[in-house]
């Protein structure tokens, strides 16, 4: 896995910042630093801590992934299924034999 690319990490926090018309000295305060610190994250010269950036989102109000989601590398459609089908597999461990019968029936159906 390559570094995470924080130049860019901190320009979508700008950008979500300067959407919202918040002030870098507003979210200083509330993460109790100094206003330079939310200026050297914005332009890639510090690497917040996750804890960090699961804060300033929510003073955004947004999900750490308008900041990240240009990190991820895997392939989201195919990284659906499998989950999907541990999620049935799941579920049928708790069902009895003769619902798992019907479930059965109905995917020969599909």
């Amino acid at each position: 896995m390559t570094d995470l690319d924080f130049k860019t990490i901190g320009a979508n926090i700008k950008k979500r910042r300067n959407n919202l018309g918040i002030t870098q000295e507003s979210i200083a305060n509330a993460l109790d630093v100094n206003p330079s610190h939310i200026s050297n994250i914005e332009c890639g010269r510090a690497n917040p801590s996750l804890t960090v950036l699961v804060k300033i989102a929510n003073i955004l109000q947004c999900s750490v992934d308008v900041f990240i989601s240009g990190e991820y590398t895997f392939d989201a459609e195919n990284s659906l299924e499998q989950p999907l089908d541990e999620m049935i597999l799941e579920k049928l461990k708790n069902c009895s034999a003769e619902k798992k019968g019907r479930v059965l029936k109905m995917i020969d159906l599909l």
